[in-house]
């Protein structure tokens, strides 16, 4: 059948064919070219412990569980620094997760407000002492980082383990990408 000396038949199936290597080629792309670079980023860092990648919202969501580590900010430079390779560039949330129990848990919530104090403010040194009061109180022992996009708070007892990185700003400084652990880390 033809149509205005087009052969009907052969231009849909040219068609289909197109569509189908259009769609064919970005699924590759997804795997090889992104999700594999991706899971290979987090899977060469000797201090992740698992990790899970939620696409589903605009930014792309990697929650990563860290095995216990003496220095929570350069373990979580290192990592920030091979997912943002990885990643080619685009924008992302690397959440922090962990092992808390309820009264490490506590803990942090009794430090919060010292900790948002000192973001606004620069009282650190004050904060860590607060941090480190309210974790010897629960039983456990305290480190706090400082680097000028991120605070960073390890809390450990013998059995549990709490890792929190809370960004120093909320707004878009031309920093890099969207990271840090905010409030759910």
């Amino acid at each position: 059948m033809e149509w205005q000396g087009i052969r009907v038949k052969i231009a849909i199936l040219a068609f289909i064919v197109v569509l189908g290597l259009l769609f064919g080629g970005q699924v590759v792309y997804q795997k090889y070219g992104y999700h594999q670079p991706l899971r290979q980023a987090l899977e060469q860092q000797e201090y992740v412990k698992s990790y899970e990648i939620d696409e589903k919202s605009p930014v792309v969501r990697i929650t990563v569980t860290f095995t216990r580590t003496d220095n929570l900010m350069e373990s979580y430079q290192r990592l920030d620094q091979a997912v943002w390779v990885a990643n080619s560039g685009r924008p992302y949330e690397l959440v922090v997760a962990d092992e808390r129990n309820a009264t490490l848990n506590g803990a942090y919530y009794d430090s919060q407000f010292a900790v948002y104090q000192a973001i606004i403010q620069g009282s650190f040194p004050e904060m860590a002492r607060v941090v480190q009061d309210n974790a010897r109180e629960a039983g456990a022992e305290a480190k706090i980082f400082v680097d000028n996009r991120n605070v960073y708070i390890q809390m450990e007892t013998v059995d549990h383990y709490l890792n929190v990185v809370v960004p120093r700003s909320t707004g878009d400084n031309n920093a890099g990408p969207v990271t840090g652990g905010g409030l759910y880390a």
